[in-house]
């Protein structure tokens, strides 16, 4: 199904790091879950996906906006390269879409 709530939305985090910076990037998505997990801006983190072929980090949040999505990572210390929004598939919703 279409992920889709009214005052939330889907957001693609982007971020380009070497394999070599993989340790630091399991604890930077920690800290960004904490940072999720304590309410901050009603942003929830969902998922990360490392692509290291590519040294691609994508993080995929639920948030009221790209900003808020902004300000966790800000307070997380964790650095991006962009967001952009998205639109949240499952299989089942990918047949009928």
């Amino acid at each position: 199904m279409i992920q889709e709530q009214r005052d939330t939305n889907i957001f693609l985090v982007e971020r380009y790091l070497p394999v070599t910076d993989v340790e630091a990037l399991a604890a930077a998505v920690a800290r960004v879950g904490l940072a999720c997990a304590s309410g901050r801006g009603g942003v929830r983190y969902l998922h990360s996906t490392f692509v290291p072929t590519e040294d691609t980090c994508f993080c995929v949040f639920q948030a009221p906006s790209a900003q808020s999505v902004r300000d966790v990572n800000d307070a997380a210390r964790f650095g991006l390269d962009r967001i952009v929004s998205a639109i949240g598939l499952d299989a089942a919703a990918a047949r009928n879409f």
